[in-house]
């Protein structure tokens, strides 16, 4: 029993399986050289411009890239990260522009009111009577052209080859599409959705969000992040831009921040250098953004660790705060808000690679005094209003509250969030008023209960799943799509900008969390693997060198999957070296194989669906895997085991044959021994009259597993 107990402790510890080695399945590569990387890590980005309906003679190609950033470095604690970053530009052929300009066609809607237009000067005169709301949204004629059909053919239809490890950029201008008058314009439309409601989105932040300002329309002049793409379109037409230069007073005005490509052309000779060179300029300030804040960002973290958390593990834990129960606005009424699959699904969506647990509970704050004092201590009531020092207050939670919600001494991801629901209420910070702050593990949003509504108060509107998504993303590091003078690359699939949120993660921020998470795992492993090699000796057993040269495989194979941004395969290669790592040492200390103390059959294999089991010990490595073997004929299948209550078990369908059967059970342990028992043979002069036969046998030979040939392989799953 004490060797048996031993066995089940090592199952219970054993996370990293090796696959079973085959005679032909061993790689004969020297991995000095290859392997030398020990804590630097060099990727080689590339970037891919594709200009649709430009003249190549009037751009300077050169001047185009020249000042887009050729090297991010990022540090952690097991790695030096560098990337390099290379650039390419193709002219598409007329013919392709042609098709491109057919799926545009094809694919929008060309009419009145379809889009919406900014009162620039009615902005302005709120912005300085910050209490006198004013209307600044107006609708607007033109062509409204579906931005994820296109991005999808453009996936489908590349102009040239995509980069392995980078992005596709493509440039359009299809001004033909406006009016000389700007009167009729084009645009490119996501068509967000709220997450909890499915209502279109038509409401824009904050101080619009209400009668003034209806049925508001996202115009984008850029799009990306359903693939490793990003479309950006100078002459397209958009508002956020004009808003942005206006109400966040940005101290550098570039030209795209205001005028379309074909007003920028009109001024501009392009028959002359001088009109060639303001052009490139134009264009280079468009295009910079989307390159560097969400293809190749300075640090997809934040300051602190400029590299994705290295962790195992995430916590995200939500209170959901009623304030106005006694008022008629029930706890159960609001539970629509979000919940915890829907933040889950994001998060393991952004960072596949840990375990996430997600709680989203809900209370009423008459109810817990403590949350009730803490929440009036930071807001008052100002003409019927509802203020809120959301600074004050969400440094109150940090400092008094967050600790008895999350381990705030946990090394791996904890995050606590508020979510305060009340009538008639406003967040003030840094002067302006916000819905939500996240940061250092934290996240809090004041959401008027209003904003939750349609304006009959009874049809949901909007909840707070995005703004949760974002908030926590900024708790766990990242940052804004935008920063000052520079919102370009708020034109994406993203819910780190301010314009319309997307409903959940997009593919730039779950390349850099992920590449980035890689990065340090690699560097990781190939440091664990450098540093035990020296210990096999000159002269190591078959079974270590088989096991060398496996990890070094699959460090290989990783690098190759990164390098096509298969960011799943490459840490499921690395999970496999790290096995691989463990196999090696164990096989230079431990040479005993398992134990299979007793097995049996419960069933007739020729006349049902028969269950296999086996008792295994291990007294030294610990067991990887226990496999039943089905030999009919030359064939053999091979049936991996589930282990639970102290046996594995495996189910092995009927077999309907008049040819000899043969059945044994196998035992692997992670010095790559192998136990044997002894062999059962069925034939068609069996008798198979009986129901149920059970068999005890002692394990009497050891096989080295690269001796197993393996026809066919049906793996079950492993609890």
């Amino acid at each position: 029993m004490r060797v048996l107990a031993l066995t089940i402790v090592l199952l219970l510890i054993v996370t990293i399986i090796p696959q079973t080695i085959k005679n032909d399945d061993t790689v004969a590569i020297d991995a000095d050289p290859i392997l030398a990387q020990v804590g630097t890590i060099t990727r080689n980005w590339t970037i891919q411009f594709v200009l649709i309906n430009y003249d190549s003679t009037v751009i300077d190609t050169d001047a185009l890239i020249d000042g887009f950033p050729t090297q991010r470095q990022h540090t952690s604690e097991v790695a030096t990260i560098t990337y390099n970053i290379n650039y390419k530009i193709e002219f598409a052929s007329e013919e392709y522009e042609s098709d491109v300009r057919q799926v545009i066609l094809t694919n929008s809607v060309n009419g009145t009111d379809t889009g919406t237009r900014l009162d620039e000067a009615a902005l302005k005169y709120h912005k300085e009577n910050i209490n006198d709301p004013q209307r600044i949204f107006y609708p607007r004629d033109g062509r409204s052209i579906n931005a994820t059909v296109l991005e999808n053919w453009f996936a489908e239809n590349p102009y040239v080859e995509p980069p392995g490890l980078g992005y596709m950029f493509y440039l359009l201008n299809f001004s033909e599409f406006d009016s000389p008058d700007h009167a009729i314009e084009h645009w490119y439309d996501y068509s967000p959705v709220d997450p909890d409601t499915g209502e279109k989105q038509n409401w824009f932040r904050l101080e619009w969000d209400n009668s003034l300002n209806p049925d508001v329309k996202y115009e984008y002049p850029g799009f990306g992040g359903l693939h490793n793409i990003y479309v950006l379109d100078p002459s397209a037409d958009q508002w956020y831009l004009k808003w942005a230069r206006i109400w966040w007073d940005t101290q550098v005005d570039y030209e795209h921040m205001s005028i379309d490509l074909d007003e920028k052309v009109k001024g501009l000779d392009l028959s002359t250098q001088t009109g060639i060179d303001g052009l490139t300029e134009y264009l280079f300030n468009y295009m910079y953004d989307p390159v560097t804040r969400l293809m190749m960002p300075r640090s997809p973290m934040s300051a602190q660790n400029d590299v994705t958390r290295f962790v195992d593990s995430g916590y995200l834990k939500v209170l959901v705060i009623a304030m106005d129960v006694a008022d008629g606005i029930s706890v159960d009424s609001l539970r629509w808000v979000t919940n915890a699959e829907v933040q889950r699904n994001h998060l393991e969506e952004l960072f596949p690679f840990i375990e996430w647990e997600v709680n989203v509970e809900y209370i009423d704050i008459d109810q817990d005094q403590a949350w009730k004092d803490l929440f009036w201590d930071y807001a008052s009531i100002v003409d019927g209003k509802t203020i809120v020092d959301g600074a004050g207050m969400f440094g109150a939670i940090r400092d008094k509250m967050r600790w008895k919600y999350v381990d705030i001494y946990d090394e791996n991801i904890n995050v606590f969030g508020v979510v305060f629901i009340k009538k008639n209420m406003e967040m003030h910070v840094y002067g302006k008023q916000y819905t939500g702050l996240g940061g250092g593990g934290q996240t809090v949003i004041w959401k008027s209960w209003e904003r939750y509504y349609r304006s009959d108060g009874v049809t949901p509107k909007a909840g707070i799943s995005s703004i949760q998504l974002h908030e926590t993303m900024h708790a766990i590091g990242l940052g804004h799509t935008w920063a000052l003078d520079h919102y370009v690359s708020d034109f994406s699939r993203n819910v780190m900008g301010y314009y319309g949120r997307f409903n959940g993660t997009g593919r730039f921020e779950q390349n850099w969390v992920q590449s980035t998470y890689l990065d340090q795992l690699e560097a990781q492993v190939v440091a664990d693997f450098e540093e035990k090699r020296p210990t096999m000796g000159t002269v190591p057993n078959d079974r270590s060198r088989i096991a060398e040269e496996k990890a070094a495989a699959f460090i290989l194979q990783a690098r190759e999957y990164y390098n096509r941004m298969d960011w799943k395969a490459s840490f499921n290669a690395l999970q496999s070296a790290k096995g691989w790592i463990t196999t090696m040492m164990w096989a230079l200390r431990d040479s005993t194989p398992p134990e299979i103390l007793r097995w049996g059959i419960e069933g007739t294999p020729l006349q049902s669906n028969t269950t296999v089991w086996a008792t295994v010990a291990d007294d030294s490595s610990g067991i990887v895997n226990v496999s039943v073997h089905v030999q009919i004929g030359e064939e053999e299948q091979i049936f991996l085991s589930d282990y639970s209550s102290g046996n594995w078990t495996a189910e092995i369908p009927q077999i309907s044959t008049d040819i000899t059967v043969r059945i044994w059970v196998s035992a692997q342990d992670r010095g790559m021994n192998v136990g044997q028992s002894d062999v059962l043979t069925y034939g068609e002069d069996w008798d198979t009259t009986g129901s149920l036969l059970t068999m005890a046998i002692i394990a009497s030979a050891s096989l080295l597993v690269v001796a197993v040939v393996i026809v066919i392989i049906k793996r079950q799953r492993r609890v």
